[in-house]
């Protein structure tokens, strides 16, 4: 009965139920899916601290945006280690770590360039820009990370 079960599902429910397995997994799909997963729980972190750090704090915002990208950061690559990727294309940690720090900080200059422009330019409150610079640097860091380390 359970062979029946199992060929009798659908391609979205087997998706679905491998995405949220805990194990890292090779399945390209369910990586885009879970770096998905991922990038919001770091949006969270990111975007929470970015508010706090520019209106309670009264950190100028791309300061605010500098600080709140790098803890976003550190939760997208735990995440991303403990739950997205299965392989590893670098047997160093350290040398692993120092590649995702340097596509990071490419992905914090596009941040800090949308949302400069953004607000400088087009007079774009920094919470909206923030968001539309999160959906570009999303992108950059899932195909650089999936090219270059996993």
């Amino acid at each position: 009965m359970s062979g029946f079960y199992q060929k009798g599902r659908s391609k979205g429910l087997q998706l679905f139920l491998e995405s949220i397995q805990l194990k890292p997994t090779k399945n390209v799909t369910v990586q885009v899916i879970r770096s998905l997963v991922v990038s919001v729980i770091a949006f969270i972190f990111d975007f929470g601290s970015l508010i706090i750090f520019k209106e309670f704090f009264g950190i100028n915002y791309l300061l605010a945006a500098t600080l709140s990208f790098g803890l976003g950061v550190v939760v997208n690559y735990t995440l991303s280690v403990l739950w997205v990727f299965a392989d590893r294309k670098l047997a160093s940690r350290r040398a692993e770590f120092i590649i995702f720090l340097i596509i990071c900080a490419i992905g914090l200059g596009l941040n800090l360039v949308i949302i400069a422009g953004m607000v400088q330019f087009l007079s774009v409150d920094y919470r909206i820009a923030k968001i539309v610079a999160t959906v570009v640097v999303f992108f950059w860091n899932f195909i650089a990370r999936k090219k270059i380390l996993y």
